[in-house]
């Protein structure tokens, strides 16, 4: 299961490769690193203390499980991402909530010590950072402070880039992965967990990477990354996600 939250992270890494391009501007410079920072992300929040219990008679083996998680996740219309993730000596964090094919949806990035927020309403993508970002992409802290605030438009292939980098990217990535795939076939029971009152199927490997599962509606709630990539991605409100507005318009800049 280590292979799929890796795969995860490198699907995410290719979305950034796409944004890159020649413009000078500021939108596409940040727009590239924003989708770039996001390729890297998945996450560590702080793990919930969690019990094991008893086996349960209505546990499902690793492999029904699996099918279950496919089926919902890919159903679904909605969600919210959010994540921390160690690659090498960077830490950074990802949070998307909206729609799953990323037509609506607002995206933050957190990459080293800079944030950068990405809204997408209507097919049109917008892009604020915090004022350490723009520093690193203007180099002059002057500009920074006035691009602090604002929202500035995307276009061209740095659009293309932000557009791939949504829920259903994510969700694509893991369930395409052969090893993830494999689990298909384990015919041994998930584990019962009892974390702050709430049951929870974990399906792990021997490396420690885990996926839990609520088992009332048999939708996936995070996975547990070991290894180099160690952190967790959390997924919540499915099919319940809220609707997100564009920026108001003298908050929009067009570079």
């Amino acid at each position: 299961m280590t292979a799929a939250p890796t795969a995860l992270l490198l699907s995410l890494v290719a979305l950034a490769g796409c944004s890159s391009s020649g413009s000078d501007t500021p939108a596409t410079s940040s727009a590239a690193t924003a989708s770039s920072a996001a390729s890297d992300a998945a996450s560590p929040a702080d793990s919930p203390s969690a019990s094991a219990s008893p086996a349960a008679a209505e546990e499902p083996t690793m492999g029904e499980l699996y099918a279950k998680v496919r089926k919902t996740a890919l159903a679904a219309k909605s969600g919210h991402v959010t994540g921390r993730v160690t690659s090498g000596k960077e830490k950074v964090s990802l949070d998307i909530e909206g729609t799953v094919d990323g037509t609506n949806q607002r995206a933050v990035v957190t990459i080293g010590s800079g944030e950068v927020e990405i809204l997408t309403v209507k097919k049109k993508y917008y892009l604020s950072g915090d004022a350490k970002f723009w520093r690193e992409q203007t180099g002059n802290a002057n500009a920074a402070k006035v691009l602090v605030g604002k929202y500035v438009k995307v276009s061209g292939s740095d659009a293309k880039a932000v557009a791939d980098l949504s829920i259903g990217s994510i969700l694509d990535a893991m369930f395409t992965d052969k090893d993830l795939g494999a689990l298909a076939d384990v015919t041994s029971t998930v584990e019962t967990r009892s974390v702050k009152g709430q049951d929870v199927w974990v399906a792990s490997d021997p490396s420690g990477s885990e996926i839990w599962v609520d088992p009332e509606t048999e939708r996936l709630m995070k996975i547990v990354i070991t290894g180099d990539d160690a952190g967790q991605v959390t997924f919540s409100d499915w099919d319940a996600a809220e609707t997100v507005s564009a920026p108001p318009a003298g908050k929009v800049l067009s570079l």
